[in-house]
């Protein structure tokens, strides 16, 4: 009987041994690509413009840019994205004076693509008004914070980076996707009360 069990036993072919065996490979094959991606994007989120991990960092902000749902949500990623190369030049103009050249570069094709998208925006048929109105706060916001940020970092550079500062100054003055002016505390505070005093 015993002999009996052991011959009607199904025998194992070859491509179930295979089936059987392949989730241990397969599972440590996927845990070195897990940790070789982390990596990476660990490196990438250090990169600065210029650096070879740097193209991964573009390739995800891309891919986050290509799931915006909407032209607000476009605009807004557009304008984190050139925030993020800012703080790249200031980095670099602090601990890698070799790299501010690329990060200024980088930093102003930020701004003229973010640019664009306002421009775009605001000139689309049938966006409506409110669309529009985001669309230049949200411009302003941005030229006023990376002007203000520019103008620190151009008074802490050296002799060295200030070429690089002066030339992403300069591109946020020209490229500045608003007629009007920059809410500073100066244009924004009222003026005092001409009225005389009644006698």
């Amino acid at each position: 009987m015993a002999e009996a069990a052991v011959t009607l036993q199904p025998r194992e072919t070859s491509w179930a041994a295979v089936r059987r065996g392949w989730p241990r490979p397969a599972l440590a094959a996927a845990a070195v690509v897990l940790v070789v991606a982390l990596g990476a994007g660990s490196a990438a989120a250090d990169s600065l413009p210029g650096d070879f991990a740097f193209g991964l960092k573009r390739a995800t902000e891309e891919l986050q840019l290509s799931l915006a749902l909407d032209d607000s949500t476009k605009l807004k990623t557009l304008a984190d994205q050139a925030d993020h190369r800012l703080a790249e030049l200031a980095r670099a103009s602090s601990d890698r004076p070799a790299a501010a050249r690329p990060a200024s570069a980088a930093f102003t094709a930020a701004v003229q693509r973010f640019t664009a998208a306002v421009v775009a925006l605001r000139g689309k048929p049938g966006a409506s008004e409110d669309k529009r109105a985001e669309a230049q706060d949200v411009a302003d916001a941005a030229s006023a914070k990376h002007e203000a940020v520019l103008v620190e970092l151009e008074r802490r550079a050296s002799p060295e980076t200030k070429p690089d500062i002066e030339r992403a100054k300069n591109e946020v003055d020209e490229h500045r996707p608003s007629d009007r002016p920059i809410n500073t505390p100066e244009s924004t505070r009222t003026p005092a009360s001409t009225r005389t005093p009644e006698s």
